[in-house]
């Protein structure tokens, strides 16, 4: 199938599409295919921000797009896909995608049968402004609709977050158009001249792994669920952070904490030479953010040594964001170099998720949620883990599989804890997890905490 992948991008949904992109090549007849990214609002803000798309597809083309008149940030980045398409797009089809759009397994999306319609979308009964269909069948200021045009219309049409178009009939209705749409709508567009003028097809694009969501932390979550292997920036964000563990002694022990300080308490905590081997090996990585955790570090015993090292490794990268966590409870006061989150929490009782009850336990499959993405890999005494939660994870089931130098830390190597870590772990029952305020632990944890005890395990 010879056709060009078309999108749309604004600053406010750059993060969306940060995550959803690199899963467009994970659908093989996606892969490779040239791509046009129409967008707009980036002039007087960094314009690197879109060059890891070059990285994903290696035959690109940027168009900042404007238009002399719009009223919304909506109508201009939606007529991109209409008005934008005969100057910018050679081959005789396009697939547009909205960059909120993300796929979660290979199936093939689009068939040769596709290609006999103009336009091939997700089935969709949709609800959209009477006046939109009012205006686009030309009775928009009859005396017999003039009550409705504030109401909403439902009809069988399609949905065009991932959507096929014969290139030269968009044209046709580009012509037709003239310089704006006459409504803020590309769907509707297409789908009423393809409904009037041509022929459509709608077909229940979920059911073959495609997806879309407004949400980007949901799409975080749907997108770290999915195999993440092959997706390149995953596997970049997955290396970019680290949590130093340097204490597992806490002074507050809070209900479900994924440090496990209540339901299996310790008071281990890293040597000086262990944090002095992570500054000598990070000095030629340059971390994001280093963030400062326990349980509770204002207890950790050589504070002051700690925040000499990090100095260094703050004075080589000046960017590098460090930070510390603390509860609050014990005051103390920071370098001002260090960003301080200080949860303040009164009690034992706090809104965590029911981290202690397995997955596994339930019979559930195992799944990696997005923590190890959005707070970075975990350093602990016992080594380098995919994320602080499955350190504790390890620690209390007496799992030894730290990674104990920083050159042996690959996404490869972090991603085959999951299959150890993840089925005891609350945070991957992602679509099923809730927040309880007393403690609860299933079958497998009580197990686990009966026979607890400070396991010898290889040190970092």
């Amino acid at each position: 199938m010879n056709y060009t992948i078309v999108t749309a991008v604004t600053p406010d949904y750059l993060n969306r599409m940060i995550w959803a992109l690199p899963t467009w090549t994970h659908k093989p007849q996606f892969k490779d295919k040239p791509i046009v990214v129409f967008h707009a609002g980036f002039e007087s803000d960094d314009p690197n921000r879109l060059q890891f798309i070059k990285k994903i597809f290696p035959s690109w083309t940027f168009v900042n797009w404007r238009m002399e008149k719009y009223e919304s940030q909506r109508e201009l980045m939606l007529s991109s896909f209409v008005l934008g398409i005969k100057e910018h797009v050679k081959t005789p089809y396009f697939v547009k995608l909205d960059c909120d759009t993300y796929f979660t397994d290979k199936q093939d999306v689009f068939t040769e049968e596709d290609l006999k319609y103009d336009i091939v979308g997700h089935k969709w009964g949709f609800t959209k402004p009477a006046w939109w269909i009012y205006k686009l069948n030309g009775t928009f200021y009859t005396s017999s609709n003039q009550g409705d045009n504030l109401k909403t219309c439902r009809h069988n049409r399609i949905a065009s977050f991932c959507c096929l178009h014969k290139t030269n009939f968009v044209i046709k209705v580009a012509e037709q158009c003239g310089k704006r749409l006459p409504v803020p709508s590309h769907d509707t567009v297409m789908w009423w001249y393809a409904d009037k003028q041509g022929s459509w097809l709608g077909k229940n694009l979920k059911k073959l792994g495609v997806n879309n969501n407004t949400n980007w932390k949901k799409i975080r979550e749907a997108v770290t669920v999915a195999d993440s292997h092959d997706n390149s920036h995953l596997n970049t964000v997955l290396t970019d952070k680290v949590q130093l563990e340097i204490t597992t002694d806490c002074n507050l022990k809070c209900h479900n904490c994924d440090r496990c300080c209540g339901v299996a308490p310790s008071k281990e905590f890293m040597s000086i030479e262990q944090l002095w081997k992570f500054i000598e090996e990070s000095l030629n990585k340059k971390w994001t953010r280093i963030d400062v955790i326990g349980g509770e570090p204002t207890l950790y015993p050589h504070l002051p040594q700690l925040w000499s090292f990090l100095k260094i490794y703050k004075d080589r990268y000046p960017s590098c964001k460090i930070r510390v966590s603390t509860n609050g409870i014990k005051k103390y006061d920071f370098p001002v170099w260090i960003s301080v989150r200080n949860s303040a929490k009164k009690g034992r009782a706090q809104k965590h998720t029911a981290f202690n009850s397995a997955p596994i336990d339930n019979g559930e499959e195992t799944k990696c949620c997005s923590v190890p993405w959005r707070c970075g890999i975990a350093l602990t005494k016992n080594g380098y883990f995919l994320c602080g939660a499955g350190a504790s994870i390890a620690r209390v089931f007496g799992l030894d599989i730290g990674i104990k130098n920083l050159r042996d830390v690959k996404t490869e190597k972090l991603l085959e804890q999951v299959d150890e870590l993840c089925k005891y772990c609350g945070h991957s029952r992602v679509e099923s997890r809730h927040f309880p305020k007393k403690q609860e632990i299933s079958k497998s944890w009580e197990e686990a905490v009966k026979n607890y005890k400070e396991v010898e395990m290889v040190e970092y």
